[in-house]
């Protein structure tokens, strides 16, 4: 292996670890937490999916995705138990598909996401391989990609969006099929010291994005805190935000590490959760309303997406117990 490929294995085994143990951070919220500066909006916990003992199809050992249908199935994609769990938007199960490891068409080596359409079609990503399967719970197929692409997302079409950088762009639209439709958002730009790397992983592209069901697409700059807004494949706004927890790529031993964020919005605002390594990590997310910072809340655990009813879905983790998906309202009061 030559030094460039065995840096970007680095950089990708350790930036994945970090990414992993970032989204299962959490801890169990109190009934409302309200917005600091603005008392007049809590979060209101509606529906809880999670059990310590008992039926195995409730139980979770590691969250590390919430995704949501447009019919308001939830889906969560389970790491430890390598397993996504379908539940209907009153909790009860419908299904558990299994994802065995390994490199067969069903079985996934590095099970790093999941993205659900909004006629059902569940996406599974490793990587480099793209698992689907149908609204049923049938399995369809599998397909490859030629490059490395580290989270997935739905943006309310039936359409798979992937994030990660490949000749100069850093998002890709698929369909169902497998087939490459288009790809844009250039890559960022890294600072002068790593500028010859800004084709590797994380250099071009944050390993994290997300997508909303109206159609935006948040991507954070790996390199400074401003949040890149894309609709219908083309750039829509730039965010400019500030946080003294946010990192910009640096070099960590044999190899780096930045900051992830979890971008959610929720009807007219934008929760920012940026992820560390801490036991501190995960607890607050910045707010910006009208592309504008205006305050801080304190979360319960890690936010992973808003359905069209902009209730936002959690994963949550008491100290010695189990993980559950919390599902939250934003109340303005």
């Amino acid at each position: 292996m030559n030094t460039r490929s065995s840096m970007v294995s680095r950089v990708t085994a350790l930036c994945f670890g970090c990414l992993v143990a970032g989204l299962a951070l959490g801890a169990v919220a109190p009934p409302d937490r309200p917005l600091a500066g603005d008392s007049r909006i809590t979060l209101k916990p509606s529906l809880t999916i999670g059990i310590d003992d008992g039926d195995e199809a409730l139980m979770f050992g590691r969250i590390v995705r919430i995704d949501v249908d447009g019919r308001g199935n939830i889906y969560v994609l389970d790491y430890k138990y390598r397993k996504v769990g379908i539940f209907d938007r009153d909790g009860r199960p419908l299904r558990t598909i299994a994802i065995p490891e390994g490199q067969g068409p069903r079985e996934a080596t590095n099970l790093s996401g999941i993205a659900v359409t909004p006629g059902g079609t569940l996406f599974i990503n490793d990587m480099r391989k793209v698992i689907v399967y149908g609204p049923d719970g049938d399995y369809l197929r599998t397909f490859l990609v030629g490059f490395m692409i580290s989270s997935i997302g739905c943006a309310g079409t039936e359409e798979l969006l992937a994030i990660g950088p490949n000749e100069g762009r850093i998002l890709h639209a698929f369909d169902s099929q497998g087939r490459l439709l288009a790809s844009f958002g250039e890559t960022f730009t890294p600072p002068g010291e790593l500028a010859e790397m800004k084709d590797m992983p994380m250099f071009g592209a944050p390993f994290l994005f997300d997508c909303a069901k109206d159609g935006r697409i948040y991507v954070m700059n790996p390199h400074e805190y401003t949040i890149s807004v894309f609709k219908g494949r083309r750039p829509e706004s730039v965010i400019k935000g500030h946080n003294e927890a946010f990192v910009p790529v640096k070099k960590m031993g044999r190899g780096f590490v930045s900051t992830a964020a979890r971008i959610i919005s929720s009807g007219d605002l934008l929760l920012v959760a940026l992820q560390g390594q801490g036991p501190e990590s995960g607890k607050t997310a910045d707010v910006f309303r009208a592309g504008r910072q205006i305050g801080t809340v304190e979360l319960p655990g890690t936010p992973h997406v808003a359905d069209p009813q902009s209730m936002i879905y959690f994963a949550e983790q008491a100290e010695g117990g189990l993980p559950r998906v919390v599902r939250y309202e934003i109340v303005k009061n």
